[in-house]
């Protein structure tokens, strides 16, 4: 079949955004279609330029991690091969994936990475290639965290606006450790299934409706009730979502605008026909629901009204009377102290608060204010749960989230302990 389409996903350097747990759509013979590989293209070939191994020796070594880590996710049926080191990168249509520098096209327009493509007329890959710009390797970044980012738009996944995940938009810190989100592990094991996704987990089906019927692009999440989002969806053009892969357990469900951190001029192809639309984070129920693997769940219709109040979009660890609030998640161990800032819009002073929806998480300080943020101390117990967590900001009646703000690790056992003889 003809190439039908050349697209580019890209890694912005000034906005510092990375180049999803949504899958990559386009209008393919006039239907939204999610772009994936066929069977038969795996175990899918690549090969890497040498001139990013001349500038950082080690590169090869993280491009084949990245490869094999979404290899490993356990659920997810994708093989890769490596062709090893190439002296100079060719990037024809030839369903291999070149990891090459920046060629003239791109280099020195603001990008530190992005993953280009095309698809045929039945939304197949044919080819898929990932350019890197200098400046990823020589700045602050967290190198591995791209790579897995861009091999997760050749493997078809767009944005996900889940802090925590690999797949959101923004490229984070070389301090925070690398690792991915259960909506990364969801999105990919439901995009190239071991298992039949409809019996190995639940499907929740519903639409998000506003004051003007269906609302197109807003996040749907499902966070279980350890406070972790477990797996986040799109809603369509009529406003119609489906949750696939839900392990068993209870779920609240609750409907969220992308209006901030990530906005719908960060995803690709039919998502950014959507019109951004402000409304109030709605949970579907106010008690969580039991879902069984292997069962369908319809009907899930989220009213959400109004227009948006509150609206937090940043989150920092505090030291002394300095807040610092970025777009990437806190990450803190199980047994920490840590006093944490929520920052955005309509925030209130004496009325704003916020709380982490799980049990091992016990605030010890007052609520405290300033022009527009609100910071507290939480105690995390030592037996704290690994994973990534909703942070609920509410002020008045409103009601708003930022999803996987907060990643807990394990406790460090190899801290010094003091003892007294």
């Amino acid at each position: 079949m003809r190439p039908r389409l050349a697209a580019v996903s890209a890694v912005l350097l000034i906005t510092l955004p990375l180049a999803a747990a949504t899958r990559l759509t386009y209008d393919v013979n006039g239907k939204p279609t999610p772009i994936e590989w066929s069977a038969s293209a795996f175990p899918l070939p690549y090969e890497v330029d040498q001139r990013l191994l001349e500038l950082k020796p080690a590169f090869g070594t993280m491009i084949d991690q990245a490869f094999n880590a979404w290899a490993s996710v356990p659920d997810a049926n994708v093989q890769f091969s490596s062709r090893g080191i190439v002296a100079a990168a060719a990037r024809p249509n030839d369903g291999k994936v070149v990891v090459s520098l920046a060629d003239e096209l791109f280099n020195g327009q603001g990008m530190l990475a992005m993953t280009t493509y095309t698809f045929d007329d039945s939304g197949h890959f044919i080819d898929a290639d990932i350019q890197i710009d200098p400046w990823l390797l020589k700045g602050d970044f967290n190198v591995d965290t791209a790579l897995r980012h861009e091999v997760g738009h050749v493997l078809g996944l767009d944005h996900s606006a889940v802090l925590s995940a690999v797949m959101f938009p923004y490229v984070t810190p070389g301090n925070i450790p690398t690792a991915f989100d259960s909506d990364d592990r969801i999105a990919i094991a439901t995009t190239y299934p071991r298992f039949d996704p409809t019996l190995s987990g639940a499907t929740l089906q519903g639409r998000v409706v506003g004051d003007s019927g269906g609302i197109f692009a807003a996040q749907v999440v499902a966070v279980n009730v350890a406070g972790e989002a477990v797996t986040t969806s799109l809603s369509n053009a009529s406003g119609e979502f489906t949750l696939s892969g839900v392990p068993a357990g209870s779920y609240r469900i609750y409907a969220e605008p992308l209006d901030g951190p990530v906005e719908v001029k960060a995803l690709q192809g039919t998502w950014r026909q959507a019109k951004t639309t402000s409304f109030p984070t709605t949970f579907y129920d106010a008690a969580p629901m039991r879902v069984e693997n292997g069962r369908v769940y319809g009907n899930l219709v989220v009213n959400t009204a109004g227009a948006v109040q509150l609206n937090p979009r940043w989150i920092g660890r505090c030291n002394g009377t300095d807040v610092n609030v970025q777009t990437s998640p806190v990450v803190a161990r199980a047994g920490d102290t840590v006093t944490l800032a929520i920052a955005g819009d309509g925030f209130v002073s004496g009325m704003t608060q916020f709380e982490i929806p799980n049990a091992a998480f016990h605030r010890i300080s007052d609520f405290s204010w300033g022009a527009n943020y609100v910071k507290a101390t939480y105690t995390i117990e030592p037996d704290a749960p690994e994973g990534s967590f909703v942070v609920l900001v509410r002020s008045g009646r409103d009601t708003a989230t930022l999803t996987g703000a907060l990643r807990v690790q394990p406790q460090d056992t190899t801290r010094r302990r003091s003892t007294r003889h």
